[in-house]
Protein backbone atom coordinates (compact mmCIF):
# COMPACT_ATOMS: atom_id res chain seq x y z
CA UNK A 1 0.00 0.00 0.00
CA UNK A 2 0.88 3.06 -0.33
CA UNK A 3 0.38 7.07 1.16
CA UNK A 4 -1.89 7.77 -1.84
CA UNK A 5 -4.22 4.20 -1.11
CA UNK A 6 -3.55 5.16 2.24
CA UNK A 7 -5.60 8.55 2.20
CA UNK A 8 -7.82 7.16 -0.42
CA UNK A 9 -9.02 3.94 1.28
CA UNK A 10 -9.19 5.43 5.06
CA UNK A 11 -9.25 9.13 5.32
CA UNK A 12 -12.34 11.36 5.03
CA UNK A 13 -13.40 12.46 1.92
CA UNK A 14 -13.72 15.89 3.12
CA UNK A 15 -9.99 15.64 3.91
CA UNK A 16 -8.59 13.57 1.17
CA UNK A 17 -7.15 16.34 -1.12
CA UNK A 18 -5.10 17.98 1.26
CA UNK A 19 -3.86 15.57 3.19
CA UNK A 20 -2.49 13.74 0.14
CA UNK A 21 -1.36 17.11 -1.16
CA UNK A 22 0.98 17.35 2.00
CA UNK A 23 2.50 13.80 2.71
CA UNK A 24 2.79 13.85 -1.30
CA UNK A 25 5.09 17.35 -0.98
CA UNK A 26 8.58 17.21 0.39
CA UNK A 27 8.71 20.76 1.48
CA UNK A 28 4.79 20.42 2.74
CA UNK A 29 5.17 16.59 4.29
CA UNK A 30 6.29 17.80 7.75
CA UNK A 31 3.32 20.35 7.58
CA UNK A 32 0.86 17.53 6.69
CA UNK A 33 2.09 14.86 9.56
CA UNK A 34 2.13 17.47 11.99
CA UNK A 35 -1.48 17.72 11.34
CA UNK A 36 -2.38 14.13 11.16
CA UNK A 37 -1.10 14.24 14.67
CA UNK A 38 -3.40 16.31 15.94
CA UNK A 39 -5.60 15.60 14.15
CA UNK A 40 -5.60 11.44 13.70
CA UNK A 41 -9.33 11.05 15.54
CA UNK A 42 -11.08 13.45 12.89
CA UNK A 43 -9.33 12.28 9.72
CA UNK A 44 -9.56 8.97 9.75
CA UNK A 45 -12.93 7.17 8.02
CA UNK A 46 -15.06 6.06 11.02
CA UNK A 47 -16.35 3.17 9.09
CA UNK A 48 -13.26 1.82 8.26
CA UNK A 49 -12.32 1.50 12.08
CA UNK A 50 -12.46 -2.58 13.18
CA UNK A 51 -10.76 -2.13 16.51
CA UNK A 52 -9.35 0.70 18.38
CA UNK A 53 -8.55 1.42 22.08
CA UNK A 54 -5.51 3.24 23.95
CA UNK A 55 -4.31 -0.41 24.70
CA UNK A 56 -4.71 -1.53 21.27
CA UNK A 57 -1.30 -3.12 21.30
CA UNK A 58 -1.70 -5.11 24.18
CA UNK A 59 -5.46 -6.73 23.18
CA UNK A 60 -5.49 -10.55 21.70
CA UNK A 61 -7.40 -9.64 19.07
CA UNK A 62 -4.98 -7.12 17.95
CA UNK A 63 -2.23 -9.69 18.18
CA UNK A 64 -3.37 -12.20 16.54
CA UNK A 65 -4.14 -9.79 13.52
CA UNK A 66 -0.57 -8.93 13.04
CA UNK A 67 0.47 -12.36 14.11
CA UNK A 68 -1.63 -13.02 10.85
CA UNK A 69 -0.17 -10.30 8.81
CA UNK A 70 3.35 -11.08 8.75
CA UNK A 71 4.56 -8.92 5.94
CA UNK A 72 6.06 -5.50 5.24
CA UNK A 73 4.53 -2.15 6.28
CA UNK A 74 5.31 1.24 5.39
CA UNK A 75 5.74 3.30 8.38
CA UNK A 76 5.75 7.00 8.20
CA UNK A 77 5.31 9.08 11.12
CA UNK A 78 6.86 12.68 11.82
CA UNK A 79 10.02 10.94 13.88
CA UNK A 80 12.99 10.77 11.38
CA UNK A 81 13.99 8.00 12.94
CA UNK A 82 10.62 6.28 11.96
CA UNK A 83 9.49 7.68 8.89
CA UNK A 84 9.42 5.61 5.75
CA UNK A 85 10.85 2.98 7.06
CA UNK A 86 9.56 -0.44 5.78
CA UNK A 87 9.31 -2.94 8.54
CA UNK A 88 7.57 -6.09 9.42
CA UNK A 89 4.16 -5.60 10.78
CA UNK A 90 5.22 -6.59 14.35
CA UNK A 91 8.64 -3.98 14.28
CA UNK A 92 6.08 -1.71 12.83
CA UNK A 93 4.26 -2.03 15.72
CA UNK A 94 6.42 -2.15 18.78
CA UNK A 95 8.55 1.52 17.41
CA UNK A 96 5.58 3.37 16.50
CA UNK A 97 4.49 1.77 20.11
CA UNK A 98 7.52 3.17 21.66
CA UNK A 99 7.29 6.96 20.25
CA UNK A 100 5.40 9.62 21.60
CA UNK A 101 4.86 10.81 17.82
CA UNK A 102 2.08 9.63 15.32
CA UNK A 103 2.25 6.63 13.44
CA UNK A 104 0.50 5.48 10.37
CA UNK A 105 1.53 2.01 9.94
CA UNK A 106 0.58 1.30 5.84
CA UNK A 107 0.04 -2.68 5.01
CA UNK A 108 -1.18 -4.51 2.07
CA UNK A 109 -5.16 -4.15 2.88
CA UNK A 110 -5.00 -2.12 6.41
CA UNK A 111 -3.57 0.90 8.40
CA UNK A 112 -3.07 1.06 11.73
CA UNK A 113 -2.93 4.85 13.57
CA UNK A 114 -1.16 5.49 16.51
CA UNK A 115 -2.31 9.08 17.33
CA UNK A 116 0.05 11.34 19.00
CA UNK A 117 0.50 11.08 22.43
CA UNK A 118 -1.46 13.23 25.14
CA UNK A 119 -2.25 13.50 28.87
CA UNK A 120 -5.68 11.88 28.09
CA UNK A 121 -3.99 8.87 26.39
CA UNK A 122 -2.95 7.77 22.73
CA UNK A 123 -5.77 6.87 20.60
CA UNK A 124 -5.22 4.18 17.78
CA UNK A 125 -6.91 2.51 15.45
CA UNK A 126 -6.78 -0.87 13.04
CA UNK A 127 -9.07 0.30 9.93
CA UNK A 128 -9.13 -2.45 7.19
Amino acid sequence: MTVESFVNSFIARSRRERLLFELSSPARRSDGLERFCHHAEDLVESSKIRLEGQDLEFRPDFRDFVKRHSGKCLLISPDPNLDNLELPLEKAVESAAMGCDAAIIIGIDFAIVFGEAEKGGRAKFLMY
